[in-house]
């Protein structure tokens, strides 16, 4: 199958797709090397708390405006209107970022600046990055994430290796995504259309009301995985958190290809469902489901060699958990396709059907965490982010299908038109 996909005419979008997330995703796994080399388990989990705050925030803030600028092939708002509201969110969340550091975790508040930071400009640059997905020129938006990796992996080994405090050496972070910014504003220049950004505009109002709950939804999405991380810090230690910090780090490696498959699939499956053509929007989401579910079970292949592979990548700490990893990359097959699911459901501009359907696995994770964290540990952990994920599947698989069955029965009949218009 993967041979197949590598022989259409897209595949060179889905190479540089792949290799742009693969560095993006190895710049953030490399800082978690370092902080567990060069400072210890415990750092990494200051940091991976830091983050549990911080990615949460980036995605309700982010509004998903991206998937419903790119989903949106009629240009019915343009990228000007969805550019202004990307700078009032991120303004606010790098704010709300601050505070949470001040106010919480004052001993580690550096983190929270450089980690705010950072992400700010991550934010702004992914809205430029939607307008070249939405062109489909993804190989553009693809080298500006491979730069933009290698210039932080670049720059936390020199940080890290000089500086004696782990929290100073983040700064490099900051530093690598604000000279990407930069370039990302020069490309966007260069595709020729008026930039204007109006904060006055009426329609704003129109688009955030939909927006905010897509963005909510998103919010629920990154809690999930931290869920379990709060209860381990509170009921357990820090320790611990760092550990299964570094088990799913290296699953985020499964997810750039994930990614790679589902943002390359998303202007396509919009526009077959736009234009009513449910065969090959079926066709591009089950070809995707089954590239992504054959990578899922692929991870299984690194249990046996888990007690060599982990002490090597990061300390002796990771040795002997095989169960536990088990049970994570389980948890991780269905994480897997529930983003097929949802990509699916983006393309179908089904925006408002996210936010119950996350707020229902978000509380199952929460009263699952306090049952059986305090008892299990980190085995506990594990099992609720397997049992969270498979709900997840099931919740987005129901309305996923009544839409689509739907939709291609009110096709059959010659006298009715469906309104698949983008309602926001």
């Amino acid at each position: 199958m993967l041979k197949r996909l590598l022989n259409k005419p897209d595949a060179k979008s889905y190479a540089f797709s792949f290799l742009g997330n693969m560095a993006s995703a190895a710049s953030q796994w490399i800082v978690l090397m370092l902080l567990t080399k060069l400072y210890g388990t415990l750092p990494m989990g200051n940091y991976s708390l830091a983050m549990a705050w911080i990615l949460p925030l980036y995605a309700f803030f982010s509004l998903q405006i991206r998937n419903i600028h790119v989903a949106d092939q009629r240009d019915s708002y343009g990228f000007n209107l969805f550019f202004s509201i990307r700078l009032l969110s991120a303004g606010a969340f790098l704010l709300t970022t601050l505070l949470i550091g001040a106010l919480f975790y004052k001993d580690i508040f550096t983190v929270f600046l450089f980690g705010g930071l950072f992400k700010t400009f991550e934010m702004l640059s992914d809205m430029i990055h939607a307008e070249f997905h939405k062109r489909r020129q993804i190989e553009v938006y693809s080298k500006m994430l491979i730069f933009r990796s290698v210039l932080a992996i670049a720059l936390n080994i020199v940080l890290f290796k000089f500086l004696a405090s782990y929290q100073l050496a983040l700064i490099s972070l900051p530093l690598a995504y604000l000279c990407s910014l930069a370039i990302d504003v020069r490309l966007l220049k260069g595709l020729n259309f008026p930039i204007c950004v109006n904060f006055a505009d009426k329609r704003i109002k129109k688009v955030v009301a939909t927006a905010l709950l897509t963005g909510l939804s998103l919010l629920l999405v990154y809690m999930l995985p931290g869920i379990p991380r709060f209860i381990l810090e509170k009921f357990r230690s820090n320790f611990e958190v760092g550990i299964i910090s570094g088990y799913l780090a290296l699953v985020v490696f499964g997810r750039i290809f994930v990614q790679s498959v589902v943002q390359n699939s998303l202007p396509r499956l919009a526009a077959h469902f736009d234009g009513h053509n449910y065969k090959g929007f079926l066709a591009v989401l089950k070809k995707d489901a089954l590239v992504i579910g054959t990578l899922g079970l692929m991870q299984f292949i690194l249990v046996p060699i888990s007690n060599w592979l982990y002490p090597l990548i990061f300390n002796a700490d990771f040795a002997g958990r095989q169960g536990l990893l088990s049970l994570i990359f389980a948890g991780s097959f269905f994480s897997f396709m529930a983003f097929v699911l949802n990509n699916g459901i983006n393309a179908m501009k089904m925006f408002r059907i996210q936010l119950p359907v996350y707020g229902a696995v978000s509380a199952l994770s929460l009263m699952l965490s306090y049952l059986l964290i305090p008892v299990y540990g980190l085995n506990g952990a594990a099992l609720v982010f397997l049992v969270v994920n498979l709900c997840t599947c099931v919740l987005l698989f129901i309305p996923f299908y009544i839409k689509i069955k739907a939709a291609m029965a009110a096709a059959k009949k010659p006298v009715e038109k469906l309104d698949l218009t983008l309602s926001l």
